[in-house]
């Protein structure tokens, strides 16, 4: 489900994002935003980094609870896949490598597709997105395809394309065997992830997992995510913009059936990327007790030994 209609307003938002990766917003302007919707808890769950944690800290000042945290790209059954990583250890730097060297084989793809572009005869330099997008942030795939054609402004290969029809535009140019097809970079085992996570002192929850589990009854659900709750999954992003009522009925009672925590997270990365999630906290359905989601999650975290902590 591509984004389900967000009306409901809850105190705790688990799944947020700032320009230190695909959002629109500095970790203050998300500060700002959380405040003025009257969260009590919230988590910025860049992708692949955790550089925003301290900003947003500092810009919150104290006025609502900050769950340490990021989202790990990941593969799962031959699909990328997402693990949010709440508690982990942000100064951690086996972690910090790890989930580096995600990040920096992503952006090196963007990298590699802006070379194609121009090869392809299109003025689009990388010069160009680092002075448009950042040097080291992977932003919203969007934004590379705006740039694409701003660059191919007057090619009539690109005339027909608008930001309204990017998915056409990627179908005809980036699809494999088309002329922006770039192999992308190998990502790792979603196991590895969460070993990644535990031996960070952090709490692994599947995010937005319908895609998984759309038309399986109770018991094969249970049948393909238990081996991840074996290898250390916590839980399941059950209420979230990308679900539907009844998605996320579904998938309270999956948690139920395997003892995993279900957690409520809108997926904001500002006004305009995802219009179907406005703003921090609307969800198209809640959690009974958002507040509680914490405490079952915090009760989740590993016991680290000093020598695991780094210390």
């Amino acid at each position: 489900m591509r984004g389900a209609s967000a009306t409901l307003a809850t105190p705790v938002d688990l799944h947020l994002h700032t320009r230190h990766s695909d959002g629109d917003e500095t970790p203050a302007e998300l500060a700002r935003r959380c405040i003025d919707a009257g969260l009590r808890v919230a988590a910025v769950t860049d992708h692949n980094t955790v550089a925003g944690i301290s900003a947003f800290e500092q810009a919150v000042g104290g006025r609502l609870t900050v769950v340490p945290a990021c989202e790990v790209t990941a593969t799962w059954r031959g699909e990328e896949t997402h693990c949010l990583a709440y508690f982990v250890d942000p100064h951690d730097l086996r972690f910090q490598k790890r989930i580096g060297g995600v990040h920096d084989a992503e952006l090196a793809w963007w990298r590699t597709w802006t070379d194609r572009a121009q090869a392809t005869g299109v003025p689009l330099t990388w010069d160009d997105v680092v002075l448009r997008l950042g040097g080291h942030r992977v932003a919203y795939v969007g934004d590379y395809l705006a740039l694409l054609l701003e660059a191919a402004h007057g090619d009539p290969r690109f005339a027909e394309y608008t930001t309204e029809t990017y998915d056409e535009l990627v179908a005809d140019w980036c699809r494999p065997g088309r002329p922006l097809h770039v192999e992308h970079p190998e990502k790792p085992d979603v196991v590895d992830v969460l070993s990644w996570i535990e031996e960070a002192g952090g709490v692994a929850v599947l995010a937005h997992p319908s895609q998984f589990v759309t038309g399986l009854n109770g018991s094969e659900c249970v049948a393909l995510l238990e081996p991840l709750r074996e290898a250390g999954l916590a839980g399941l992003e059950v209420w979230t913009s990308w679900h539907t009522p009844a998605d996320s009925g579904h998938l309270a009672d999956v948690c139920d059936l395997l003892g995993l925590v279900a957690t409520a997270g809108s997926d904001y990365h500002g006004v305009r990327v995802k219009p179907w999630a406005p703003l921090p906290g609307l969800l198209p359905a809640l959690p009974a007790d958002p507040l509680a989601v914490i405490d079952a999650l915090h009760d989740r975290r590993p016991v680290r030994t000093s020598t695991e902590a780094g210390l």
